[in-house]
C-alpha cells in the first residue's frame, strides 16, 4: 500500500507539472483582435479601379506571396488572411473599407493601402484606435510623425527627401537648369514641391519657371503640359502619378520637347506607366531605386531574383513578373511576415508596432546591394539611403553613388 501511495502522489506531481507548464506556455500567448492560435487577419484598402488601378497589383502579388507562406504552414503555425478591399482611390470609399475592417473584420493591424489623401482620412481614426497603420504605399512627410501619430510608418521614401535627391542630380548634370513642374493638386504634389523648393533655397525664384497642377479627376495633363512647354523649361519635375505620369511623358513628346525628365519612384512602372507613355518617349528619365528590376540584364542569374521569377510562375501566373509593381509587393509583404516572425506568440497591437520599429540593416535578396532598413521608435523614415537609376527605352539602370536619405 505504501508503495502505492507513492507512485499516486508522484503522477499526481508530474499531472500538476504537465498542467502549469501547459498554462504556462498559454499565459504566454498574448492576443488582440484579428490574431489567435490558428490565424492572423490583416487590413487592406487598393485602388482596385478607378484612375490608378494598376497599383491594384500590389495587393494581388501580397495574396499570392501570402497563398505561399500558408501553404509552407503559416506564421509559427498561423495561417495569414489578408483581406484587401477596393477603394477605387476614393477618400470617402477607403474610411468606409477602413472602418469595415476594423469593426465588423477586427483585422489585426492596417499594411500597405495606397495613397496620401487616401491614408489621411483614415490617419486619426486609426491612431485613435491604436491600429498599427503599417507600410502604408504614400511618403507623405506627415507619415513620419512618431510623437503625434505612433501607430503609421510609411513604406516608401518621403517625397521631400526623394525630391531633393532629384535636384542634387539636377544641379551636377544639367546645365544652367531651367525647372517646369507638373504636379498632382493633394499632399502629394505638395510634398514633392515643399522638398524641391527646400533643396533649391534662395535659387527656387529663378530655377522653377513654371508649375502647373492637376486634379486627379482630371481626364488628361494635356492643357498643362502645353503651357510647361511655352516656359522654355529644360527640366521637367513631373510629380505625378498613374496615368498622369503617362500622359505627361507622352504629351511631351508629341510637342518635341525633350527636357531632363524626373518622376516619383511610385510612378516608375514600366508596364503600368512607360509602355503606355511610349517606351522610346521616357527614354532618359532618371527616378531613384531601392530593390532590382526585373528587366535589367546584370540580374539576369541573381538568385534572389531567379527565386522571384519561380515564385511568380508558380504563385501569381496572371500577373507579369516584369512589373516592378509586382516586386514592390513582394519585397514590403516579406518584410511583414519577417516583423509577424519576430512577434512570436505575442500577437498585440503594440508588439507588432515595437517589432517593426526594430529592425537593424535589414536587406532581402530583392533590395539593391547598399539599399538597408533600420527603424527606431524616434524616427520612422523606413530607407536611410537610395540610388539613382534611368530609363535607358528597355530597363531602368541604376547608376552613381548611393544618397542618403537622412
Amino acid at each position: 500500500m505504501p508503495q502505492i501511495r507513492f507512485q499516486s502522489y508522484t503522477f499526481l506531481l508530474f499531472a500538476l507539472t504537465l498542467f502549469g507548464g501547459a498554462c504556462n506556455a498559454q499565459a504566454q500567448k498574448k492576443y488582440d483582435p484579428g490574431a489567435s492560435d490558428t490565424e492572423i487577419r490583416i487590413g487592406q484598402t487598393l485602388p482596385y479601379s478607378g484612375p490608378v488601378s494598376m497599383l491594384g497589383n500590389v495587393g494581388k502579388v501580397s495574396l499570392a506571396y501570402l497563398d505561399m507562406i500558408n501553404a509552407q504552414g503559416g506564421i509559427n503555425g498561423r495561417k495569414i488572411k489578408l483581406i484587401s478591399l477596393d477603394d477605387g482611390y476614393s477618400p470617402v470609399k477607403t474610411l468606409e473599407q477602413t472602418r469595415k475592417l476594423v469593426e465588423n473584420e477586427e483585422v489585426l493591424f492596417m499594411f500597405s493601402s495606397v495613397g496620401t489623401a487616401t491614408n489621411q482620412v483614415v490617419h486619426k481614426y486609426l491612431n485613435q484606435r491604436k491600429i498599427p497603420q503599417l507600410l502604408i504605399l504614400s511618403g507623405a512627410n506627415k507619415w513620419n510623425d512618431p510623437a503625434n501619430y505612433p501607430w503609421t510608418l510609411s513604406g516608401m521614401f518621403s517625397y521631400e527627401a526623394e525630391a531633393r535627391v532629384y535636384v542634387k542630380h539636377m544641379l551636377a548634370n544639367v546645365k544652367d537648369p531651367k525647372i517646369a513642374v507638373l504636379s498632382q493638386n493633394d499632399e502629394f504634389g505638395r510634398d514633392f514641391l515643399k522638398g524641391l523648393r527646400a533643396a533649391l533655397g534662395d535659387k527656387a525664384a529663378s530655377m522653377i519657371v513654371a508649375q502647373a497642377s492637376y486634379e486627379s479627376t482630371d481626364p488628361t495633363v494635356d492643357s498643362q503640359m502645353i503651357m510647361l512647354k511655352s516656359s522654355g523649361a529644360n527640366v521637367l519635375m513631373s510629380f505625378s502619378n498613374g496615368k498622369f505620369t503617362s500622359q505627361s511623358i507622352r504629351k511631351a513628346a508629341e510637342l518635341g520637347w525633350k527636357p531632363q525628365l524626373y518622376i516619383p519612384l511610385g510612378a516608375s512602372s514600366i508596364a503600368s506607366i512607360l509602355q503606355p507613355a511610349g517606351l522610346d518617349n521616357a527614354t532618359g528619365a532618371v527616378t531613384i531605386a531601392n530593390q532590382k528590376n526585373p528587366l535589367d540584364p546584370q540580374w539576369r542569374d541573381d538568385p534572389g531574383m531567379k527565386e522571384y521569377k519561380e515564385f511568380m510562375k508558380r504563385w501569381a501566373p496572371g500577373l507579369d513578373p516584369n512589373e516592378s509593381l509586382n516586386l514592390t509587393g513582394i519585397t514590403l509583404t516579406r518584410l511583414m511576415v519577417d516583423v509577424l516572425r519576430k512577434c512570436g506568440d505575442d500577437l498585440t497591437r503594440e508588439n507588432v508596432l515595437k517589432q517593426m520599429l526594430s529592425l537593424k540593416d535589414y536587406n532581402s535578396n530583392l533590395m539593391l546591394p547598399g539599399v538597408t532598413i533600420t527603424t527606431g521608435a524616434q524616427d520612422y523614415e523606413l530607407y536611410g539611403s537610395t540610388r539613382l537609376q534611368r530609363f535607358n527605352g528597355q530597363s531602368w539602370v541604376p547608376f552613381g553613388d548611393s544618397f542618403s536619405l537622412r
